[in-house]
């Protein structure tokens, strides 16, 4: 099977399998060298299925690698694709990275900052504290690996929207409202819409979604005052949506203290 799709000419997505649901990586092309958007899992994912994209895409060197946030199926494939392309450098904000790959080129960017000239770093927390993801400025496609997490992931009862860091993230979206977008790219597929957010309307309804569970657990602690929650996250949870688990009630219980 083949999961490397086009998306257009300097951009390609690739999906890689990650317990019951997948991952994804994008190849980023430019005049000035190859971006790879996140690293997979596993450390076989390079052999299984990041050589044969690169051979069919004719990719022989990488010059950046960047990391979307610090989580397994995002860098877990880093160290073994750094044995590949040991002059890559490395892309992320996550210090934890920086320390355990001191020995290799590493950048800690900052929002606004270009990357080979066309892309501009965005950077998202809320899912993670590093979360950050790259605004192709030839294209306006933002690449928002986790950053954007709508209602969870479809398709399995383990990733509910994972949103913790509350207010940084509600500032974030309403950066995203400003910004020249015209295409939204994620990870994985999330309800309601899927990987793929095109056109004015159907992105301001994704960054709508990004806020509608939260404002969900929001008015469950306000009809439930005695609740704890545990309670709160049984009450929100329905076989429509992703599980939400009781760790983001708590978050939003001390976002409104």
């Amino acid at each position: 099977m083949n999961n490397l799709t086009k998306i257009n000419d300097n951009l390609y997505r690739l999906t890689l399998p990650y317990q019951d649901i997948y991952t994804t990586v994008y190849f980023l092309k430019t005049d000035s060298g190859v971006l790879l958007f996140d690293a997979a899992s596993f450390p076989e994912d390079v052999p299984q299925y990041f050589a044969p994209a690169l051979e069919e895409l004719g990719i022989d060197e990488i010059k950046y690698i960047f990391i979307s946030h610090n989580h397994r199926d995002h860098a877990g494939a880093l160290e073994a694709l750094l044995k590949r392309y040991p002059s890559a450098t490395i892309v992320s904000r996550s210090p934890q990275l920086k320390e355990k790959f001191a020995d290799y080129d590493f950048l800690m960017p900052e929002d606004g900052d270009r990357l080979l000239g066309v892309f501009q770093v965005v950077t998202i927390p809320g899912h993670t504290l590093d979360a950050a993801a790259l605004l192709d400025t030839r294209s306006g496609i933002l690449i928002s690996g986790d950053c954007l997490q709508l209602y969870g992931i479809f398709g399995s009862g383990k990733w509910a929207a994972n949103i913790t860091l509350i207010p940084e993230h509600l500032a974030a979206l309403e950066k995203l409202r400003t910004l020249p977008i015209q295409r939204i790219l994620t990870a994985h597929d999330y309800h309601p819409l899927g990987y793929s957010y095109e056109g004015k309307e159907t992105i301001e309804a994704a960054l709508n979604h990004c806020v509608a569970p939260l404002l969900k657990v929001k008015d469950l602690i306000a009809a439930h005052p005695k609740s704890n929650d545990e309670e709160i996250a049984a009450l929100y949870n329905s076989p429509a949506l992703p599980t939400l688990g009781a760790h983001v009630v708590t978050a939003v219980r001390n976002t409104l203290k």
